[in-house]
């Protein structure tokens, strides 16, 4: 005879490999559209520039007026979406992933997702200095919620997966499975359950897995030398103290610059901002990836990357600001390096790059208030695992620092949505 306990138990058994199961469909779900954002916004890079490679490649191959225009002309497309969709289609509001989770259990209109998306495709396509994979994860998530609610599956909440599919949007756009866990954990979610763990390693691992196969995989920004910590990497205390102060700082840079969504054709005087400081170094264009490349191999006088430093966050600044739709996660990577760089340039140190590396961690610790999500974001990118517990510590304490001086992170910042400009003033 069957007890009810053990009913209970097998009955909970059976919940827990569904939910597995059904954790990997929503990561395949999830990897798909991070994969077909990330074709649209080639297709418009090659049509726009009639370059494949990165966005300063095609700037730096453009002449000079084009440079100049193109990123006025994707900002005027954007802009001309924004508007029809205010003025012509009548469409539930925007809700950004983290908040949906949160506060609305995971429901996320995918109309007006869609349509945000593809306002930021053209933005991006044609140089806006944001980050691309904002808008991957946005629609990817907001996929995951449209499938998590026609699926009729109710023994996972909706709120759960979306997170399932936030986690391998991660994954897929930055081929970064365990960082996707992480970041599902301490951003998405707020909270640690082990309940969960299985479910969201499945999911980021399945959407992992479905970008490789269509796009590649490997670490994005893998460094191929050997980065040997030594008595100079002690100068990594100095520095996560340092960036753990300009976190909150560069929270309220971008939040003094909203008021530039009032302003009538906001995106296209980023695209102007953009266009202008392109002309003085094409790397203004586009998310800062090839940036950091560079700034990952150490490689780089001090003057040339402070100037950098300054080009690219006035254009991100500015381009948030205005309400061009992306993210600032892959621009806040390329400031946390090239912090790390100077100050190893400035100390005289035998491997700069190591220094870039560990401002790259703990300055984006510091900026998420996620400290396991950068170092195991860090490590995957450059592919360096030997430094796990170096940068771990260090992002603990940038993460403590930035913490005590603001309990803002950079998801509780509502990123002005083009859509809803009167939202975005608000």
């Amino acid at each position: 005879m069957i007890s009810e306990n053990d009913c209970c138990t097998s009955r909970r058994f059976t919940e827990i490999l569904g939910a597995a199961a059904w954790a990997s469909v929503l990561g395949a779900v999830s990897g798909l559209a991070c994969v077909l954002v990330r074709l649209v916004m080639r297709a418009l890079q090659w049509l726009f520039t009639q370059h494949a490679g990165s966005l300063p490649a095609a700037a730096a191959a453009l002449p000079f007026s084009r440079r100049l225009v193109i990123p006025i002309l994707g900002a005027l497309l954007a802009t001309a979406i924004t508007w029809i969709v205010k003025r012509r289609l009548r469409m539930a509001p925007f809700h950004e992933y983290v908040e949906a989770v949160r506060f609305s259990d995971g429901e996320i209109p995918l109309a007006s997702t869609f349509w945000r998306t593809l306002s930021s495709a053209f933005s991006v396509a044609t140089g806006a200095a944001i980050g691309r994979e904002g808008s991957m994860i946005q629609f990817a998530a907001a996929a995951s919620s449209w499938v998590g609610r026609r699926s009729g599956v109710r023994f996972t909440s909706l709120g759960r997966q979306v997170s399932y599919g936030a986690a391998a949007a991660i994954a897929a756009a930055y081929s970064a499975p365990i960082a996707g866990v992480f970041f599902a954990f301490e951003v998405v979610l707020g909270e640690w359950s082990w309940e969960d763990a299985a479910p969201l390693a499945l999911s980021s691992i399945s959407g992992w897995l479905m970008s490789r196969a269509l796009l590649g995989g490997g670490p994005i920004f893998a460094i191929h030398s050997h980065l040997s910590f030594d008595r100079q990497a002690g100068w990594g205390i100095l520095l996560a103290i340092m960036l753990g102060c300009l976190a909150p700082l560069y929270h309220r840079f971008f939040r003094s610059l909203r008021f530039l969504a009032r302003w009538p054709f906001a995106m296209l005087w980023a695209g102007l901002v953009v266009g202008l400081l392109s002309l003085m170094t094409p790397m203004v264009w586009g998310n800062g990836d090839m940036a950091l490349v560079q700034v990952l191999t150490g490689s780089g006088l001090v003057g040339t990357s402070i100037v950098l430093l300054l080009a690219r966050t006035i254009a991100t600044g500015v381009c948030v600001g205005a309400g061009t739709a992306g993210g600032v996660f892959t621009p806040t990577l390329f400031t946390g390096a090239v912090v790390g760089l100077i100050a190893g340039q400035i100390l005289g140190v035998s491997q700069p790059g190591l220094l870039a590396v560990i401002g790259l961690a703990a300055f984006l610790a510091a900026v998420t208030h996620a400290p396991f999500m950068a170092t195991m974001m860090a490590i995957e990118l450059t592919g360096q695992w030997h430094l796990l517990p170096l940068l771990l510590l260090y992002n603990l304490l940038a993460c403590e620092i930035a913490r005590r001086l603001s309990s803002r992170s950079l998801y509780a910042i509502a990123t002005p949505d083009p859509l809803e400009p009167e939202a975005a003033a608000a």
